[in-house]
């Protein structure tokens, strides 16, 4: 069965008032029988938990309710006929769907324990935009936010049952990859405050248009009315033109370089290998001076959207600047690595057209011998998908990187652009996966040698970095 790990809700409740909940009714069992948490995940259920039976294309978990029940589950959340378990104790609960089901009870738990709510969206930069919020307010206020990649229907609800009673803010990473999927996760979340960090064309071939993708990401602030705030980025042609429209009952902010950015702040500058300078200024404050550990010059107004969104909960531009400092970032994004005469740049997690040329961008900044970018495929990018990865190969030709080491189908299209762009000197290198480009990068790097690793999620690049690092 696909694997979730387990969440806790602190306050018990009985199996009558979890069905109530989540529109549904007691099949058999006591309706008094108390609940004191939910899991989708028969290895990590603990006694007492609600075990909800979710199903997806290549698993189905009523195949595992007699494995529940003998963990200690005290109620099953099933969406079809299914036998109770032999000796089973417990509330058995029907819903018209479990999944549904599971987000219905979120709803009802975020307004239960009722944070502030914090939700983060964009192509490009929301996890460190995200990390950046949580780190900063964690140090004033009791905070949960999404951990990993829990970001969409089921990780969402996931991070909504981590949260204690008394927990005070609530941030919240939402991914997407069809038009609607942002508006129900904030029907789920009803997020108070939202960030969107940009709108690139991720998802491409999702959507008719950018617009498209536009809207799609409008959808964070779906339930929003009087009292509520959206801050975008300034410098993102689309969202800039949306904040300038105007005519929203909430309010809406931009952070940026630009002229006009409500929050506005000095062309970013790396200060060593891994950290991002600039000032901010908004219209109430003096400027602030930031230093932020993290690489891509991107990064400033990540951490100008941060210092806005925070503001709306009494946390202070400069009290923002200062916690910053001690960032905390989640692994494989521009995770700078130095050893063994090599520095070897993680930037695994995921890929799109911009963020693959930020990528190269910080490649190009550091200092040391050779420049080498390693490269696979975009995935989700329709039509275009040629001429952008192209696009790629000519932007590091045009950037000075030194060697190119394409990997896979896509990457061999990256490989087609750097070749064809008729500027540099960039050396191509073809593999067809990563094991050959790893055999190809432990034969040919040499001391000094800068390394740069990226591909979408699907291609699994790690595999890359893990096998560079094994031999340093």
């Amino acid at each position: 069965m696909r694997s979730f790990a387990r969440q806790a809700m602190m306050d018990r409740i009985t199996a009558r008032e979890l069905a109530e909940n989540m529109n549904g009714r007691i099949l058999a069992g006591p309706p008094s029988a108390e609940v004191f948490g939910v899991s989708t995940d028969t290895r990590g259920i603990s006694a007492g938990e609600a075990f909800f039976a979710l199903a997806g294309e290549n698993y189905d978990a009523h195949d595992f309710l007699a494995v529940a029940a003998a963990s200690g589950a005290s109620a099953l959340v099933v969406d079809r006929d299914a036998p109770v378990p032999e000796g089973f104790g417990g509330a058995v609960i029907q819903v018209a769907d479990t999944l549904a089901a599971y987000q219905d009870l979120a709803a009802w738990y975020r307004r239960r324990v009722n944070p502030t709510v914090i939700a983060v969206t964009g192509s490009v930069g929301k996890t460190t935009e995200k990390d950046m919020i949580a780190t900063s307010a964690s140090a004033s206020l009791r905070t949960v936010a999404t951990e990993g990649n829990y970001n969409n229907h089921i990780g969402v609800p996931k991070t909504i049952f981590r949260m204690d009673a008394d927990t005070e803010l609530l941030v919240l990473e939402f991914g997407m990859n069809h038009a609607g999927e942002i508006r129900r996760l904030a029907e789920i979340a009803r997020p108070d405050i939202a960030v969107i960090t940009n709108v690139g064309i991720s998802h491409r071939e999702n959507f008719d248009s950018e617009d498209g993708i536009l809207n799609a990401k409008l959808e964070i602030a779906s339930y929003f009315g009087k009292g509520n705030a959206l801050f975008v980025n300034g410098d993102d042609p689309k969202l800039r033109a949306f904040a300038d429209r105007g005519g929203r009952s909430y309010s809406v902010a931009t952070a940026g370089e630009s002229e006009g950015c409500g929050f506005r702040i000095t062309p970013p500058r790396y200060t060593g290998d891994e950290a991002v300078s600039f000032a901010l200024q908004s219209e109430r404050n003096a400027i602030v001076h930031f230093t932020v550990p993290t690489a891509g010059l991107y990064n400033g107004v990540s951490a100008a959207l941060a210092a806005a969104a925070l503001s709306r909960v009494g946390i202070t531009v400069a009290e923002t600047a200062e916690r910053l400092k001690s960032l905390r970032r989640t692994d494989h994004r521009l995770r700078l690595i130095v050893g063994g005469g090599l520095k070897i740049i993680d930037d695994t997690y995921n890929a799109s057209p911009d963020s693959m040329r930020s990528a190269i961008d910080y490649l190009v900044s550091l200092s040391g011998g050779r420049r080498i970018a390693v490269l696979a495929g975009m995935n989700e990018l329709g039509k275009g998908s040629a001429g952008l990865h192209r696009e790629v190969g000519r932007y590091a030709a045009e950037s000075g990187v030194d060697l190119l080491v394409a990997v896979g189908e896509k990457g061999a299209t990256i490989a087609s652009g750097c070749a064809g762009s008729g500027v540099g000197s960039t050396a191509a290198v073809k593999c067809a996966d990563n094991a050959e480009a790893a055999e190809y990068l432990r034969a040919s790097l040499r001391d000094g040698d800068i390394v740069l690793v990226k591909g979408s999620r699907a291609m699994r690049t790690e595999e890359i970095v893990d096998a560079i690092k094994e031999g340093l």
